[in-house]
């Protein structure tokens, strides 16, 4: 999986899995959590479990639009993902459809009145788009460049 790289806009590739690992398993029950509490907040009568569910996924997940362009002989995405290192974004590729999930730590320290509090949140993204055709999962190559942008790029199968 060689990457190509321009001078001006250094890169470093990403691998990709199989599945998603634990960081993913961990957004899912944050997920879960985060919804029960939206059940336990809400009249019985209001709502359901999947309007609980979305909701819980609005404010755990962070927003990544997948711009997906398809190529002659290629099916290429690509994704602003700015604080994001190559080691905290994995990428799953399917026959007909790409996955790709983030989690980053953010650490922040204040001081106030000679203490200092730090805290620390993750931030998870997950994002999953159909592909338009078969693609070969084993000549993918993803590859995040220094401005933050990921371009995934998938060859189309020879069906």
């Amino acid at each position: 999986m060689a990457a190509s790289q321009s001078p001006k806009s250094p890169s470093t590739t990403i691998s990709i899995v199989d599945r998603l690992s634990e960081a993913f398993t961990r957004a899912q029950e944050k997920i879960r959590e985060r919804a029960y509490l939206n059940f336990l907040g809400r009249d019985p009568d209001q709502g359901n479990s999947e309007d609980d569910w979305l909701s819980a996924q609005w404010e755990v997940l962070a927003r990544v639009n997948l711009d997906l362009k398809e190529q002659k002989k290629n099916v290429v995405v690509e994704a602003d993902l700015k604080g994001f290192s190559p080691k905290e974004i994995e990428v799953e590729v399917g026959a007909h459809e790409l996955k790709v999930f983030g989690s980053h730590k953010e650490s922040a320290n204040s001081k106030k009145r000679g203490t200092v509090a730090s805290s620390s949140e993750e931030v998870y993204f997950y994002e999953s788009v159909r592909l338009p055709c078969a693609v070969n999962a084993k000549g993918s190559q993803a590859v995040l460049y220094k401005n933050g942008k990921l371009k995934v790029t998938l060859p189309k199968s020879a069906v």
